[in-house]
């Protein structure tokens, strides 16, 4: 039986879930507007000194990370404004009541609906390792290195650069596998979400174990 704690620390990781995808996604909205767009108008201009097979090198997989982490935080979004508004109108129900039915989105259930284009974290594992040397070089032009300098002393970027952006997709998957399984510990094993959250997780580790086992192949 779940307790007001319970439904309380739920909410609490949602939140968390939501706060660090929308981190996630101002991450990979800075590297598409300050990195990735400038290096495009710089690789078609006469004379460049941006290689244009540098563009895919760099940032394969970007748009689609970026599609994803927008739909996840506009799920969750969307969830709240729902609740929000059924709680206005429920409110001549018992507390109980408009909590165990509206307080919370379905967690698993949302990560389940978005188990193929999940996949984009192991392609750009795949691409990241096998493009290593490739990227590094990138990372090395006179065009980008400029880019990467004015960004890691602007204040609106949070001083984050490519480097960040390199790392962000291995950490993320293990996130949201630590948040869902903090979901599970105050879960109520009756509840259908108990199950759906279950699923999710066997989903996402699975995700998070290829995404280590191609790290490892030796290059």
């Amino acid at each position: 039986m779940l307790t007001n704690k319970d439904r309380t620390l739920c909410k609490f990781i949602i939140n968390e879930l939501y706060t660090t995808e929308k981190s996630f996604h101002q991450l990979l909205k800075l590297i598409q507007t300050r990195y990735m767009h400038p290096m495009i108008t710089a690789s078609q201009e006469p004379s460049s000194l941006v290689k244009e097979s540098d563009i895919p090198v760099l940032f394969r997989h970007l748009p689609e990370m970026l599609q994803l982490s927008e739909k996840i935080v506009h799920m969750i979004n969307r969830n709240h404004q729902r609740t929000t508004s059924s709680s206005s109108m429920l409110s001549t129900l018992s507390s109980t009541s408009a909590n165990s039915s509206f307080s919370l989105i379905r967690v698993g259930r949302m990560f389940q609906m978005l188990e193929q284009e999940m996949v984009v974290f192991l392609k750009y594992a795949v691409h990241y390792e096998a493009h290593s040397k490739l990227i590094r070089r990138a990372c090395n032009n006179v065009v980008f290195l400029k880019i990467e300098q004015e960004s890691l002393t602007r204040r609106d970027t949070n001083r984050m650069g490519i480097s960040d952006y390199l790392i962000a997709p291995f950490q993320r998957v293990p996130r949201y596998c630590l948040l869902i399984k903090d979901l599970i510990k105050h879960t109520d094993r009756n509840d259908p979400q108990f199950a759906e959250l279950d699923v999710a997780l066997k989903l996402l580790t699975g995700l998070t174990v290829a995404m280590d086992h191609v790290q490892k192949i030796p290059r």
